[in-house]
């Protein structure tokens, strides 16, 4: 039985006859936040949905608390709590903010924990809260993002997976969301994967990373190592 919460070992995902990860190797233990690291194209969204079955892994194994994920369908990952906040948002733009937070917790019947976790998700971003009754397709880009993470914790996510939650979005408003991700780690305990290009805003954040190149992963270690690593800093981190 492994002791990993998340662990991929030797997974090959491909699009038609481009072989889009290359034996990817890569664990998450309950509690931290992991970051995966690498340049367009290097695989990480491939990674993500190679774990959420949106692509199915030619060959490996991907483990999740200790039993295989392969082939597992969407809504049975969500009700064991492995949730993602896909790139670009993708909130309901006809839904209001509170509709798009229900639909995030449509899998549970608890009606009072669900009430709770609202009232959570508005103390964490109080503008969702002024927001409430408006349209998702009239919010800001920053407020959509904070809506998408918000609709992905009230399915009281085990493991969160966040594609590039920074892309699109004005510097303060990153800091907040980042701020964010780590009170969620810290309050709620969540373990948290995360994709994204700004190498400098994730490892300061994170405990560890994994750094991709072409399909496979070239180096990993934790945070202060990867910040100290030379190679990373002329790559990654602009010298």
């Amino acid at each position: 039985m492994s002791s990993f919460m998340l662990e991929l070992a030797q997974v090959h995902s491909a699009y038609g006859n481009v072989e889009a990860l290359k034996g990817v190797d890569l664990n998450l233990s309950e509690g931290e936040i992991v970051a995966l690291l690498g340049a367009n194209g290097a695989g990480k969204t491939t990674t993500l949905a190679s774990v959420t079955g949106l692509v199915s892994p030619r060959s490996g194994r991907i483990d999740f608390e200790g039993q295989s994920i392969l082939g597992a369908r969407p809504e049975y990952l969500v009700s064991q709590g492995l949730i993602m906040v896909p790139e670009g948002r993708r909130i309901f733009p006809g839904l209001s903010v509170l509709e798009n937070l229900r639909m995030g917790a449509f899998l549970r019947n608890d009606k009072a924990g669900v009430e709770a976790d609202l009232d959570y998700v508005f103390n964490l971003f109080p503008i969702l809260a002024t927001r409430a009754k408006q349209t998702g397709g009239t919010l800001s880009g920053g407020e959509q993002q904070m809506l998408a993470i918000s609709r992905a914790l009230m399915g009281r996510p085990r493991l969160l997976l966040l594609d590039e939650p920074s892309l699109g979005l004005a510097p303060l408003v990153i800091r907040n969301i980042f701020d964010t991700i780590r009170k969620i780690n810290i309050d709620q305990k969540t373990t948290i994967l995360l994709v994204e290009q700004n190498a400098n805003l994730a490892l300061n954040l994170v405990h560890r990373a994994y750094i991709m190149t072409t399909g496979r992963i070239t180096l990993s270690g934790t945070a202060a190592e990867l910040l100290n690593d030379e190679s990373v800093r002329q790559a990654y981190l602009g010298g």
